[in-house]
């Protein structure tokens, strides 16, 4: 049987994380999640990931300085920005592939899912 994607959810809201993390794997992916933003360096390690989900806010990061070290580090990487700061969303669409403004709709995460599978 072939080896799971990977994924890391970076997001500091414990139940919007834990949603984040069912629905992923529900699409078949391992996924690894960091609440705070201090855990991502060991995450990125640990495999090359298929799909990041980052929030922007987090109490120990910034995602805006999460997101250029894992472009850089994972070029094929899909990212998808979660926030609901629609200004500074905008300016970063050069390096994240998608953006998705709180409430966030599970279908547009599951469709983002499964086209991250095809990367793999």
């Amino acid at each position: 049987m072939p080896e799971k994607p990977y994924a890391i959810v970076i997001e500091d809201d414990p139940k919007l994380s834990a949603i984040f993390q069912k629905a992923i794997q529900g699409a078949g992916f391992d996924v690894a999640v960091d609440l705070n933003g201090d855990k991502y360096p060991s995450l990125l390690d640990a495999a090359e990931p298929a799909l990041v989900i980052l929030d922007l806010h987090l109490p120990y990061a910034s995602g805006a300085d999460i997101l250029p070290i894992v472009r850089e580090r994972y070029p094929n990487t899909v990212i998808a920005i979660v926030t609901a700061d629609l200004y500074q969303a905008k300016s970063l669409p050069a390096l994240a592939d998608h953006v998705l403004v709180k409430p966030v709709s599970m279908a547009r995460l599951l469709k983002i899912a499964e086209a991250a599978k095809e990367t793999v």
